[in-house]
């Protein structure tokens, strides 16, 4: 039994330069959260005070100045998956084009909460899911390419009998 054509359809050409680049962008990202991640640690072990800038919500300001603790797991959590998603992207991985896919869309849906400083970071993140999409799919159409049955020229003018 033959089996029938894929409803999917193949991508026809990637762009490796723009995986690259999210790569790129992505180790960098995960060095700015490495810092982030110590700098929790250190203003939770008192050795420095909060030296980022004023949040818009007065609860996360309060955490960030009172209890800094509690700001360890997240940081943990998001520098844990920018390290091991810029792993997978520079050894090709497919987990690792959705691990990023998934870190930037968590830290889309978490940043609004620690404006204004996070607001370059949205957009980064923003750039960066575009530019993996574009990667990754490349010039893949929407839709599988159809042709039209229109009738022939020679069948257009045959005569009924």
């Amino acid at each position: 039994m033959e089996q029938s054509a894929s409803i999917v359809p193949r991508r026809t050409t990637s762009h490796p330069k723009l995986i690259r680049a999210a790569a790129i962008l992505q180790s960098l990202y995960a060095l700015i959260e490495v810092l982030d991640c110590f700098t929790a640690g250190l203003m939770a072990v008192g050795l420095i005070t909060n030296p980022y800038p004023t949040m818009l919500f007065k609860e996360i300001q309060t955490l960030f100045d009172s209890q800094p603790i509690w700001l360890v797991p997240l940081f943990l959590f998001y520098t844990s998956l920018r390290v091991t998603s810029a792993i997978g992207l520079w050894r090709n991985r497919m987990w690792g084009f959705w691990l990023t896919i998934f870190a930037s869309t968590a830290t889309l849906i978490m940043a609004p909460f620690l404006l204004p400083f996070t607001t370059v970071e949205m957009l980064l993140n923003g750039i960066l899911i575009i530019v993996l999409l574009i990667g990754f799919f490349g010039d893949t159409p929407i839709t599988r390419s159809f042709t039209l049955a229109l009738p022939r020229k020679d069948e257009s003018h045959a005569r009924l009998d």
